[in-house]
């Protein structure tokens, strides 16, 4: 019985652990042509490459209020090549609906994003935004905000994916609760 109370303890720690970093927000791109960076997620790109979340991906701190965004494209960071030259990267927002409305909103540009390179094989946009404001934060959770990568041949834009809150990690969650569970299991059959 020391043992089972042992490993309760352990799960219980581990749960409480996992609250500490409560404060930061993982993000996922997702558009109408499904998760990640695609042309097929861009209205009127009729031909493209892909891309999608790279490193840590996109995360947002709520105590900071500092947007991290690690994406890329091109077969240099795995996904597939651009159809020309990039030319320009944004963070667009904030759509009038939440998630765009099925994804299929467009807005004005927000932040202007740094590019590693423009060429077609590949490149990444690894950049911390200023502290976003209140109501920018809420539209940020709001899915109102989506990245678009613009290319020469597509002006309007070739690849895009919206920042949609990932699901969080049910991991810590579930050993804090299998260890609340053994210990009122151990408590019932000390009764």
């Amino acid at each position: 019985m020391k043992h089972l109370f042992l490993v309760c303890m352990a799960a219980f720690s581990l749960a409480a652990a996992g609250s500490l970093s409560a404060s930061t927000i993982l993000f996922d791109l997702q558009g109408t042509g499904g998760v990640g960076l695609l042309n097929t997620s861009e209205p009127g790109s009729p031909a493209g490459g892909t891309g999608g979340e790279i490193g840590g991906g996109i995360s947002y701190d709520d105590v900071t209020n500092l947007l991290t965004i690690n994406v890329g494209w091109g077969s240099s960071q795995g996904f597939t090549d651009l159809s020309s030259l990039s030319n320009n990267s944004h963070l667009h927002g904030p759509t009038t609906n939440n998630n765009g409305n099925g994804f299929t909103e467009t807005a004005g540009v927000l932040f202007n994003l740094t590019r590693s390179s423009n060429a077609t094989t590949g490149g990444t946009i690894t950049q911390t935004l200023t502290a976003l404001s209140g109501a920018q934060e809420t539209d940020l959770l709001n899915g109102k905000y989506y990245i678009n990568i613009h290319t020469v041949n597509n002006g309007g834009g070739e690849l895009r994916g919206f920042l949609v809150q990932a699901v969080p990690e049910p991991s810590r969650t579930l050993l804090g609760m299998l260890g609340v569970g053994l210990l009122m299991f151990r408590r019932s059959r000390k009764a």
